[in-house]
């Protein structure tokens, strides 16, 4: 059982969990630990076996209430969901220590009932392994980041797979904003003058670039009719 305990002070988050539980909403305990330690967190109503319920609220990390599941059942409910996904925390009880050769798929482990703190330093240290590395060097407007250094592109926080045209398409958009390119221009530098596949090959590589990078939040590339592209923050 967990004590009655008064929640934390002197911590401040500034981040979300998203508690994956069941039609029953996070154990007693669980319910109990998240509030005296002052976390923000909403409850993801899905099965356990799914970590995608995190597309339902905007969270930073997942935390999955195994308390009252039995070996088999917190193991497949460990699985993790998409890699550009939050970082996930299996919330299992003592009893499961017992168990020998538990496998547990998510990137963290706590013991509910846990001690104050304990989860705000696992969640602050899985948020900071998943965030972009600060260099100086990087390109960012807004939420996209790009480390030249690395080839490296996130957007809020989460890795952009991009192909190496992609890549470097956007990385002279970026580094030159407002500067318009023509079609012509872009296939000289990112293709090189040898390539002859014509400039309906930048329009592709455009379009593939934008539904990777873009959605209903983020804009960043314009389309200047009859000339080209242009990047803008």
């Amino acid at each position: 059982m967990v004590a009655d305990v008064a929640p934390l002070t002197g911590i401040t988050s500034s981040y979300t969990v998203g508690v994956v539980a069941d039609d029953h909403g996070p154990s007693s305990d669980l319910a109990r630990c998240l509030e005296a330690e002052g976390t923000s967190f909403v409850t993801l109503q899905a099965p356990l076996t799914s970590a995608r319920a995190a597309a339902q609220h905007t969270v930073d990390v997942l935390l999955i209430d195994m308390t009252e599941l039995d070996r088999r059942d917190a193991e497949i409910a460990s699985g993790r969901g998409p890699a550009s996904g939050p970082p996930s925390i299996a919330a299992i009880s003592w009893d499961h220590l017992q168990a020998p050769g538990l496998r547990l798929l998510t990137d963290d482990v706590i013991v509910v009932p846990w001690r104050l703190g304990e989860l705000h330093l696992r969640v602050e240290r899985l948020l900071e392994r998943k965030s972009p590395p600060e260099v100086s060097n990087v390109i960012r407007a807004g939420d996209l980041v790009i480390d030249p250094d690395r080839y490296d592109v996130y957007l809020a926080g989460k890795p952009v797979l991009l192909t190496f045209k992609e890549y470097e398409l956007l990385k002279l958009l970026a580094a030159n904003p407002g500067r318009v390119y023509s079609r012509e221009a872009l296939l000289e530098q990112v293709w090189g003058y040898k390539y002859f596949g014509g400039t309906r090959t930048v329009d592709v590589h455009i379009r593939r670039l934008r539904s990777k990078i873009e959605d209903a939040v983020h804009n960043f590339i314009d389309t200047v009719w009859n000339v080209g592209y242009r990047f803008h923050d």
